[in-house]
């Protein structure tokens, strides 16, 4: 079986300019190529002008593909890489500029900015982890700008950026469009699709247009039947010395579950649901202004990943998954002229919401806590004749409620474009605010802590024992204590804020009519902050009787809670001056909790240190707080310059060379300042840092654009050369669980490659296009404390193909009063490898031990170990990351136009080529995404 992948075979070079200008060439005699107006530099130009490398997907190009949704149409983009879980939960990546992949159940808060922007129109969208993904309907075009960004689009653009294009409103001009399609998957469901547009003009200078849609796409994965039993083995191995040792109670009774209430044929289904409209008034010959407003819902059911130990396009979860994303975009746009100068305002305001279930039972295979939930048996005492250890319903799920909320502002001025001085100025400002919920539902632990209260206390505690969040039962007036649902064991209820102000300008000369130099450079102040805490249910026993516990119908959970808005405020007064030393050695977490609950407040650092630890590790410089201000919020500003010189050849070719900066936001990390839990061996003296610094791009980049043979042959090329100083990961730490996942800069990274994409339009009915990627990447430097997690200096950065390419051909005729076409795509995706840490054998290992069967994952050695556990074997884990086996796609149309009317019938991925990525984010054993399987499909269009 192969393992590569749908979710990332984009060709980090090629697949789509070919793709997108196929359909410009129909059948006259004179087979030029037609030009493509693109707006990269926020002014509208010739791609063949626009020194940079720049790739266009048209809307009419999407259209008569049945490009409809964010991994098709990524697919299709040179350069990119689209990696993730499921609809609306993906990332970008250009150029191999890839780290680890988020973990959906913290990305929300507090996982990495993007490294790429996505824009729908003048209006940024990105999202860590969970890209907005905006159904393409009644687009005019998609662009891909590769390479640094940062001067004209600002943080995020560290690597480039994705720019979703809408048609607007046409004034004096009735225009529609209705467009239905049908298809199916084999081994799986039918799909279909409507939607349609309307331009209406109202009088000279107004005009509306509205675009509405519905997409259901059928699954091809089934959850299969299964029972899930813990294993002894995994669980004594993670746990930290919190709860009880299998090893200890050797007639533990664990029970199994099995998932037959799950079981589904087809269940990964995916529907896009949403409309658009726009409205353009020309206010003047100089002025105009464009409101519109987009909504969209997209409802996922089911998993989109696999279990490769159970063969092709099966998943055995144990709770039912979902994810609803509905988003509302509203943006403003005025332009106009004022004494010579083009003024520009884009102002926009996006309200997203997520609701998403997973299935999280894989948590028994590494939680380092896991017994203490899971199990009853006495958990303070040395093993006894009277403590017995049952083991509960081993279900659990992750419940995210996420809201996004983000608010833009963006003014510039320039000069008249045909002056030989060119000036652009302007000003940006962004407020963007994400609240999230994350609920942590586990079956067995309201049981776990009955058992155990009857069995430390014995006869005398008759009383049962409930969740901190749950509803006591009897207990007059008692509602449920803080927002969650009462089989949520722990919770992270967090709002994450980012606030950025920037002034950008950029200045090109004509130094000859034919050579320009152009300079930019971007000013910016980012101010980054998380709120909130983690809220961990550690029981609550209700009814008065026994040792301990809570009084009659009280509950508090916040005793060991985990607040970084407390840390962030006192690491920020400790910088500042305005905390003592004394003062930061008595810092408590919810010193009022200890009145509350019964017992002693903690201190504020625990988990593998103390507050002493932690201020030494200040002192020592191992911990950073320099960027937090009294206030706990970071600080960060900078200016990131670019350079360009571009030559006019003569009227067919233009080089060019640029020199290029791109950065994103910082991040605060929920645990910052914690020691590890695991203090040995790697682990000794590791400190989570309180911030996740910006890592920085700088890239230096050669080019040709050239379009030769009387305009029959478009041929772009670029090569180019990368360094990434402080690249920012998001870490996943089972052997650590005190602090889960959080962010680090991992060292410093490089990508170097040559990207190729050409178009020959062979005779005016023939059109051959074709598109290539090389690239070769490199972690050049190891943050020490990282050494013996990640992989090593020297290895290749992950989902980083080192050839990528397509071709692609139509042939357009004359038939029955119309025009037909065939079309073909063979697109290869290269093999690469999964992640950053280095975990693949351990979490092999374990999947063994959990299920019995080996996952059928290749795995790549880097040489050396991993962490500290040892394998089943006694071995320490060797330092390793899964591969994805490389993919070749097949997909043929053929298609028929008349008058008003176009039909088309297609096949994709021929083959049925599996194309499975390993994703290893977030979990303790593999899972796989996969692509669709051969899809057999009908479209109709009817314009007028």
């Amino acid at each position: 079986m192969s393992h590569s992948s749908r979710i990332f075979r984009r060709t980090p070079l090629a697949a789509a300019l070919s793709f997108a200008l196929l359909p410009l060439v129909s059948s006259p005699v004179n087979a030029q190529l037609e030009e493509i107006v693109v707006t990269a530099t926020k002014q509208a130009e010739n791609l063949q002008d626009v020194p940079i490398s720049v790739n266009a997907l048209t809307g009419d190009s999407m259209r008569s593909q049945g490009i409809m949704t964010f991994d098709e149409y990524v697919d299709f983009l040179p350069n990119v890489i689209d990696a993730g879980n499921a609809p609306g939960m993906r990332e970008i990546y250009i150029r191999g500029s890839a780290t680890e992949q988020g973990s959906v159940t913290v990305s929300s808060a507090q996982g990495s900015a993007p490294g790429v922007a996505l824009y729908l129109d003048e209006t940024p969208v990105s999202f860590g982890g969970r890209n907005l993904d905006i159904y393409a309907s009644d687009l005019e075009r998609i662009e891909v700008l590769a390479g640094p960004q940062g001067t004209l689009f600002g943080a995020s653009s560290q690597a480039g950026n994705m720019r979703m294009i809408t048609n607007k409103p046409v004034m004096g001009e009735m225009q529609g469009r209705v467009d239905v399609g049908m298809s199916s998957t084999h081994g799986g469901d039918d799909s279909s699709n409507i939607e349609g547009m309307i331009n209406m003009p109202i009088g000279d200078n107004l005009a509306i247009r509205t675009v509405g849609y519905n997409n259901r796409q059928g699954g091809w994965i089934s959850n299969t039947a299964s029972t899930f039993t813990p294993s002894g083995p995994v669980i004594d191995r993670n746990s930290i010395g919190y709860g009880p040792y299998f090893r200890n109670f050797p007639d533990t009774e664990v029970n199994s579950v099995s998932n037959q209430d799950e079981v589904k044929d087809d269940w990964n289904e995916a529907t896009y649901t949403g409309y658009r409209v726009g409205v353009k008034w020309d206010i003047s010959d100089d002025w105009s202004a464009l409101v519109q407003h987009s909504s969209q819902k997209l409802d996922v059911e089911g998993s989109f990943l696999i279990d490769p130990s159970l063969g092709d396009d099966k998943s055995a979860k144990f709770q039912p998954e979902r994810n609803v994303d509905d988003f509302d975009l509203t943006t403003l746009t005025i332009e106009g002229r004022i004494a010579g100068l083009d003024i520009v305002y884009a102002g926009g305001y996006l309200d997203r919401e997520i609701d998403s279930l997973i299935d999280y039972t894989h948590y028994n295979n590494g939680g380092g806590y896991i017994t203490y939930y899971l199990c009853s048996g006495n958990i303070y005492a040395a093993p006894g004749p009277t403590n017995q250890n049952t083991c509960f319903d081993p279900r659990k799920a992750y419940r995210d409620q996420t809201t996004n909320e983000r608010t833009t502002h963006e003014l510039r001025i320039s000069t008249d474009p045909d002056r030989r001085w060119r000036v652009m100025a302007g000003v940006y400002f962004s407020d963007v605010e994400t609240k999230t919920l994350g609920e942590f539902q586990y079956y067995s632990t309201g049981d776990a802590f009955s058992d155990f209260q009857v069995n430390y206390y014995g006869a005398a505690a008759q009383s049962p024992y409930v969740l901190a969040n749950a509803t006591i039962p009897g207990v007059a007036g008692t509602n449920q204590v803080g927002p969650t649902g009462p089989l949520t064991t722990f919770y992270n209820d967090y709002t994450r804020t980012e606030e950025e102000l920037a002034y950008f300008g950029q200045l090109a000369f004509d130094v000859t009519d034919n050579v320009t130099v152009t300079i930019g450079a971007r000013k910016y102040d980012l101010e980054t902050q998380l709120q909130g805490a983690s809220n961990f249910s550690f029981g609550c026993r209700y009814g008065g009787n026994g040792g301990g516990g809570a009084a009659e119908g009280s509950c508090n959970s916040h005793r060991f809670s985990n607040s970084p808005t407390d840390r962030f405020t006192a690491l920020g007064a400790y910088n500042n001056g305005n905390l003592t030393d004394d003062q930061f050695l008595g810092l408590l977490n919810y010193p009022g909790a200890a009145a509350t609950y019964g017992g002693s407040a903690k201190e504020m650092f625990r988990g593998g240190g103390n507050n002493a630890a932690t201020l030494q590790a200040i002192k020592e410089g191992r911990l950073d707080i320099s960027s937090i201000n009294s206030k706990g919020v970071t600080e960060e500003d900078d200016t990131i310059v670019r350079f360009s010189v571009d030559w006019r050849v003569n009227n067919e070719i233009m080089l060019y060379g640029i020199y290029s900066e791109g950065y994103r936001p910082a991040a605060q990390n929920r645990n910052a300042g914690q020691l590890a839990s695991n203090q040995s061996g790697i682990y000794e003296g590791y400190v989570v840092p309180a911030v996740a610094t910006t890592d920085e791009l700088e890239n230096i980049e050669l080019g040709i654009k050239s379009e030769l043979f009387d305009n029959t042959l478009r041929l772009n090329a670029s090569i180019y050369s990368t360094e990434i100083t402080d690249l920012q990961v998001a870490r996943f730490d089972p052997s650590n669980v005190a602090f889960l996942v959080f962010l680090e800069n991992v060292g410093d990274a490089e990508t170097r490659g040559v990207d190729i994409d050409f178009m020959w339009a062979a005779t005016g009915r023939l059109t051959v296009s074709g598109a290539a990627s090389f690239l070769d990447t490199e972690l050049t430097r190891i943050n020490p404390q990282l050494q013996g997690v990640s992989v090593p200096k020297g290895s290749e950065l992950p989902l980083a193909p080192s050839f990528s390419g397509n071709v692609r051909v139509r042939y357009d005729f004359d038939i029955m009063q119309g025009n037909a076409w065939v079309n073909a795509a063979l697109v290869y995706r290269g093999e690469s490898l999964t992640g950053i840490v280095g975990s693949a054998e351990f979490m092999t290992d374990t999947h063994q031990l959990a299920y019995g069967n080996d996952p059928g994952v290749g795995i790549h050695d880097e040489g050396g170990t991993f962490g500290t556990v040892a394998t089943s074997d006694g071995e320490v884990p060797s330092n390793s990351r899964y591969e994805n086996e490389a993919a070749t796609t097949l997909n043929i149309g053929l298609g028929y136009a008349r008058d008003d009317w176009t039909a088309e019938v297609f096949v994709n991925n021929v083959t049925s080529e599996e194309g499975y990525v390993v994703q290893t984010a977030g979990k303790f054993t593999p899972e796989s995404s996969m692509m669709r399987p051969r899809t057999f499909g009908l479209r109709f269009g009817y314009s007028f």
